[in-house]
């Protein structure tokens, strides 16, 4: 009897999203200092509520989605979920390689991914990208957080034989 493998999880490196949001924090806060030093004048309204609600709110809420949507790759028996929206299942993957920089999915039947996520990956985005490549699905190693080699090697693990 064999112990099924743990899920594979490529998650993208958070550093930068903390660094944008100490940013976000200190523009946020400079906005209620405008304010309050000079509340009556509307120029102090207009630019103090500006940042607050630009990187405050929005920059908050641009945050907490981007923050969710770091697992970049997750793969288990069943297949590959990319960035938790779409699932590609193993009999739909051909072969998982790499470049110099990127790890690159290649697919059976490219259309059954775009019909799956039209809006994000269309088929001609993914014909290009196999002209130009090689791959159909490609993943930097900045988005990554590991060497390409490693991450491939990790996900062809999880594939079935």
């Amino acid at each position: 009897m064999s112990t099924p493998l743990p899920p594979v999880r490529i998650v993208t490196p958070r550093g930068r999203l903390v660094a944008l949001a100490v940013i976000c924090l200190v523009i946020a806060v400079l906005g209620v200092i405008v304010y309050l030093v000079n509340p009556q004048e509307p120029l102090n309204i207009i630019l103090g509520a500006a940042a607050v609600g630009v990187f405050g709110i929005g920059g908050g809420f641009s945050l907490v989605g981007q923050f969710r949507r770091s697992t970049l790759l997750a793969a288990d028996e069943d297949g590959i979920r990319i960035e938790g929206r779409v699932s590609v299942p193993w009999s739909a993957v051909e072969r998982i390689g790499t470049t110099q920089t990127a790890v690159g999915i290649r697919l059976r039947d490219p259309k059954a991914v775009a019909d799956a996520a039209p809006g994000i990956y269309p088929l001609e985005d993914l014909k290009a990208r196999r002209a130009a490549t090689g791959w159909d699905l490609t993943f930097d190693e900045r988005l990554l957080g590991r060497p390409p080699r490693e991450a491939a090697a990790a996900l062809r693990a999880r594939q079935p034989s």
